[in-house]
């Protein structure tokens, strides 16, 4: 190998890599030189700012540390404000707020109107000036002087509740208010209030003051379902917002705080004492003098008596949320935003659910203690005859009919019976019903007893506890963990048909030990009478609503009634 590399060779190799080397050195020994004097430059420099002892700590520390506190604050801002704008992504946000829909019965009657009401809306400078003035000392006074966000008087609400210890004022503007009723939900969490901020000061850029502002009386939800003050006005006064006075202005002003609770037609002696304080409001803002409502106060605003006419509110919020989620599936080349809905109810039938459920809750809630019951009626063709969200709407307009989760107990066994079949079992098919316990947990029927060999049939027939739970560990096969294989196919059908819930791994889940709400438990299962075929008929339908007509505290009192799809039937839907 020696001899392979002539010398004269091997001596310029030698002389090349000791050149390369002494190159490579020389770099990094200029490059650290040329470093070092550099630092000594800037050195020398800034001891020119060099600032020491007290005025060290007086001054520079505390810059210091708010520039960096302020730079993380800025990206957590930013991080923050992201999921904000997103819900202003969609380049239609401004009319998809404008949906307004008039609802009619089986039979065509009007029963009631959701949304924004457009053909009465009417422009700002032909409000009166009285309702202009209370809804502004009641809301936010500085609405015209901040830029979305009133910091004074989120301050001062602040300081207010922490001396009452409790929430006694609300902090939020106009603006905030009105991004919160645009693109939110009335959640309380800390999520929601930042994105309410963020959402306010997009919204001062973009819309003028006088804009927000009609925006806002225009969209505020003002109690006995109806939305903005000309649509309040016409409901509670049989009036135009045009013509209110100032004691029906005051009034109106008055609902923006908690509609509910202080409409007129559920409870006048509260509206009148809330609008005694927007009167207080007035004064104390200097947009009016005492002289000016001393008449308002003696003579109080007095509102159309509409007790007797019960209007389908649970019914009415529900279809209106299924309304908006069609809407949504138009193609934004269709612009129209007002529609008549020819819904299934029978106001007849509505009638006498309120009726049972008011029945029920006094016959049976002490017992059970409930003080609320939830009932829904649907016809053999899948429409929802009648819904109960609730005892009292103007008490709680929390639907309990499609809001509220329960375990679905034993609604849920048609789908372990449902993968039984599609894994070889049929209705004949024996099991033997008697004690299984899978590791600690050993199920029980209801009357804790046994009946021996049944058939699939009997078994759903009479909501037997223990044969779900053994299919459970049939459909495993042979695998090592024959319960948890079994459980996995049950999800899978439930999945299959719909069921959006969560279904937690637990050995109890054949029996329905997972949540979910009474719509979401029927609406899957009115495919079963249809052999499957029921979602894919081209009928346009709503959300089932759940068959059970009465649920109170642990008793459940169910209604013979089937559902035809997963979705009620939407006889008509037109522009109006």
């Amino acid at each position: 190998m020696r001899h392979i590399i002539p010398p004269p060779w091997k001596t310029w190799i030698r002389n090349f890599f000791l050149d390369l080397d002494a190159r490579i050195d020389s770099t990094l020994f200029s490059s650290a030189k040329g470093l070092r004097e550099l630092y000594e430059r800037y050195s020398t420099f800034m001891d020119r700012f060099y600032v020491g002892r007290w005025k060290r700590w007086v001054f520079i520390e505390p810059l210091s540390e708010a520039v960096t506190i302020g730079l993380g604050g800025m990206i957590l801002m930013l991080a923050l404000a992201i999921p904000a704008f997103r819900e202003t992504a969609d380049d239609d946000w401004l009319k998809k707020s404008d949906l307004a829909v008039s609802f009619l019965d089986r039979y065509g009657n009007p029963i009631g109107s959701r949304g924004i009401k457009h053909n009465d809306s009417i422009p700002l400078e032909d409000f009166p000036d009285v309702l202009i003035k209370a809804t502004l000392a009641t809301e936010d006074r500085r609405f015209y002087d901040h830029f979305g966000i009133d910091i004074a008087g989120t301050a001062r609400a602040l300081v207010t509740n922490a001396q009452a210890g409790g929430v006694r004022q609300g902090g939020s503007s106009i603006t905030q208010q009105l991004a919160k009723n645009l693109f939110l939900n009335n959640e309380r969490t800390i999520e929601r209030k930042v994105k309410e901020a963020f959402l306010a000061v997009w919204l001062e850029t973009r819309l003028t003051k006088n804009e927000i502002l009609k925006l806002y009386l225009d969209r505020a939800y003002m109690g006995g379902g109806t939305f903005g003050v000309d649509g309040a006005a016409h409901f509670y006064f049989n009036k135009s917002a045009r013509d209110v006075n100032l004691q029906e202005a005051a009034m109106l002003a008055g609902l923006f705080k908690a509609p509910t609770k202080y409409a007129p037609h559920i409870n006048l002696p509260a509206a009148r004492a809330r609008a005694n304080v927007v009167l207080d409001n007035l004064v104390d803002a200097g947009f009016m003098t005492e002289g000016q409502v001393f008449g308002a106060r003696r003579n109080p605003a007095v509102a159309v008596d509409r007790r007797d006419e019960n209007s389908p509110n649970y019914y009415l919020d529900w279809a209106f949320d299924e309304m908006r989620k069609l809407v949504d599936t138009f193609p934004k080349s269709y612009t129209e935003r007002v529609f008549v809905v020819r819904a299934a109810i029978d106001m007849n039938v509505q009638r006498a659910a309120e009726e049972a459920v008011e029945n029920q809750l006094r016959q049976f809630g002490r017992d059970y203690h409930a003080t609320q019951a939830a009932t829904v009626v649907a016809d053999i063709d899948g429409g929802v005859r009648a819904m109960v969200g609730g005892r009292d709407y103007g008490a709680s307009q929390f639907n309990r009919a499609t809001d509220a989760y329960r375990q679905p107990g034993s609604s849920f066994k048609p789908y372990v019976y449902t993968t039984a079949l599609l894994n070889g079992f049929t209705p004949n098919s024996k099991v033997v019903d008697g004690p299984v316990c899978i590791g600690n947990w050993c199920p029980q029927n209801y009357g804790h007893s046994y009946s021996g060999s049944v058939t699939l049939t009997q078994a759903i027939t009479r909501s037997i506890n223990v044969v779900p739970v053994k299919l459970s560990i049939a459909l495993g096969g042979k695998s090592p963990n024959p319960a948890k294989v079994g459980r996995a196919k049950i999800v899978e059908v439930a999945r299959r048909f719909g069921l959006k819930a969560p279904l937690p791994d637990t050995p109890s889940l054949p029996i329905g030990s997972g949540r979910g709400h009474r719509a979401g438990a029927c609406g899957r299962l009115c495919d079963i009478p249809e052999q499957g075929q029921g979602r894919s008929r081209p009928t346009r339908c709503w959300k089932c609503a759940p068959v059970p007509a009465i649920w109170c505290g642990a008793s459940t009192a169910t209604a013979r009634s089937r559902c035809r799809r997963s979705r009620p039937r939407l006889h008509r839907t037109w522009p109006r």
